[in-house]
């Protein structure tokens, strides 16, 4: 996989690590973003958008048997944006169409704020790479 969110920094509680259940046979690079899929607190890797569940924590191999991995919900990642996107500083980013990218959020996706990943700190476009203040939000 490919542009797996690479941590600046853990905030909170040493990134507020939130546990969800795997699937057992899938392999989840460490840093991709993850979604939630299922309830209870069932989460995928991210692509075509979705509600924003955390940034992988750790790797997880398809053949190691896990079925629970640690999230991070709180911190600073450099995070790519999608090739026909340009995340501008202070605004607000979603999980986006592809795997590990974030488009820029609308106002109707802001106020449905789980599907928010975070608040962009630079300017970037086009697959570009920059810090984004990432926080896992819950409903209002």
């Amino acid at each position: 996989m490919a542009d797996e969110a690479v941590i600046i920094d853990l905030l909170g509680d040493r990134g507020d690590i939130v546990e969800y259940t795997v699937a057992a046979g899938t392999a989840i690079p460490k840093g991709t973003l993850m979604k939630i899929s299922a309830s209870p607190q069932t989460a995928i890797i991210s692509d075509g958008g979705g509600l924003f569940a955390g940034i992988a924590a750790d790797e997880k191999t398809a053949t190691d048997g896990r079925t629970k991995m640690g999230l991070i919900t709180h911190c600073v990642a450099d995070l790519t944006c999608g090739a026909a996107e340009t995340m501008v500083l202070g605004g607000t980013v979603m999980v986006g169409a592809a795997a590990n990218e974030v488009d820029v959020a609308t106002g109707d996706t802001v106020e449905d704020t789980v599907k928010v990943v975070g608040i962009a700190m630079e300017t970037v476009a086009n697959n570009g790479t920059g810090a984004v203040l990432v926080h896992a939000m819950k409903r209002r």
